[in-house]
């Protein structure tokens, strides 16, 4: 997410026909003016994938503000929608309802921290590809054929690309773990970086 938009109000309209002119309503009446000039809040509006609406905006107050707001706005129209309020969790990098708290205390981000390492674990093993990559590039060909070896016979799932190299990881932790160990063990000159893929390697075994 950018800015502060850490609270999303998704609006579910029963109707899938009702999607488009139901978003061209809420962008054009000012839903956004109405809860900025009561709570100085913005409203952003998106769009999902079936029938869905989202709005995000940047507190608790500002979310039920809009609800409010829309839920005034299809009624008037005659459209049947359900609301469901979420709140992005840092941590664990997904939207959970707005009743669940983040977690405030070491133990609580450490276990949020390994719930979000066993579900990307888990869809890297059912997709059977890795999630993460770790990717290395290197000064010379000959660097790079050396490290690949290393790495591959110390179990890690490497490609090689002439002068590059890239290091499946199955999460965020692991990643990062891996990240190291490799910034470790390759030659001086070597720039190692980390990045969300899920589109090229085979799911990792560690």
């Amino acid at each position: 997410m950018t800015d502060d938009n850490d609270w999303r109000v998704t609006v579910t309209l029963h109707a899938s026909e009702h999607v488009q002119q139901a978003k061209q309503h809420l962008t054009t009446r000012d839903v956004e003016y109405d809860v900025h000039g009561r709570l100085g809040s913005h409203v952003v509006v998106g769009e999902g994938d079936g029938n869905e609406l989202y709005l995000y905006t940047d507190s608790k107050d500002a979310a039920a503000a809009a609800r409010h707001e829309v839920a005034d706005l299809l009624d008037g129209l005659g459209f049947k929608a359900d609301f469901a309020v979420h709140r992005w969790h840092p941590v664990a990098e997904d939207w959970e309802p707005a009743d669940v708290a983040l977690p405030d205390t070491p133990a609580a981000i450490a276990a949020e921290r390994q719930r979000l390492d066993a579900e990307e674990t888990s869809e890297s093993l059912a997709s059977g590809r890795a999630d993460f990559e770790i990717r290395v590039e290197l000064r010379s060909h000959h660097d790079a054929v050396a490290l690949a070896a290393r790495l591959t016979a110390e179990g890690y799932t490497v490609v090689r690309r002439w002068k590059f190299l890239i290091v499946a990881a199955n999460n965020v932790d692991q990643a990062a773990e891996f990240a190291a160990k490799v910034q470790q063990e390759a030659p001086a000159g070597a720039k190692v970086s980390t990045e969300e893929t899920g589109a090229l390697l085979p799911w990792v075994a560690f």
